[in-house]
């Protein structure tokens, strides 16, 4: 058999076999935040920076969403104004030392329906690249290290349905791995879904 053969029955197969999965439900959408690495602590007046990601979403069941995310954020490295030592032995503070993260992740959501607004909670895993900012001269050696790794998230959302396919988003994720030592970063972040 051709290979001309062969890849027209395996586009027919996979086309017969994802039928039945184009009359679910999927949807897309965009969503805008704030971060703060909670790895040691949580305060409120430290929820800054970004977060920017997008999703695909797909219906599995009429509550159950698989969901793929593609977002990058900037945050405060592991060090960054915490105690640290020195090649000579010496201690200090080590200031402030930025990181962005770009991440894609899977994960599944479940959500409660009441009526035009949904409440939700989500989880997955996912694969986080590290790319540590430029560090003050003579701090270089205390950024993150630049690494991709895998992790894990999960969280709570609610949407608010502005018109049939159209709502707002609302999520707060948690996104923990470990890069060097353990992370834990929080985000809150606002957004549009489009349902199809």
């Amino acid at each position: 058999m051709s290979i001309r053969i062969r890849t027209l029955l395996l586009v027919a197969g996979v086309a017969l076999w994802t039928y039945p999965a184009l009359a679910q439900s999927w949807g897309a959408g965009a969503s805008l935040g704030l971060v703060e690495d909670v790895s040691h602590r949580f305060t409120l007046d430290e929820l800054r920076s970004r977060d920017l990601s997008a999703w695909v979403e797909f219906h599995l069941q009429e509550q159950v969403q698989l969901r793929g995310t593609f977002g990058s954020l900037r945050t405060l490295g592991a060090n960054s104004g915490r105690i640290v030592t020195a090649s000579d032995g010496t201690l200090f503070v080590a200031p402030e030392l930025k990181s962005r993260v770009d991440y894609g992740t899977v994960g599944v959501s479940y959500e409660f329906w009441e009526g035009d607004y949904t409440s939700g909670i989500f989880a997955g895993i996912g694969g986080y690249r590290i790319r540590p900012e430029t560090a003050p001269a003579g701090f270089s050696e205390f950024s993150d290290p630049r690494e991709t790794v895998l992790g894990w998230h999960g969280g709570v959302d609610g949407a608010f349905k502005i018109l049939r396919p159209l709502s707002a988003v609302g999520r707060i994720t948690v996104h923990g791995f470990r890069s060097g030592v353990r992370r834990t970063i929080l985000t809150a972040d606002v957004g549009l879904l489009y349902r199809f």
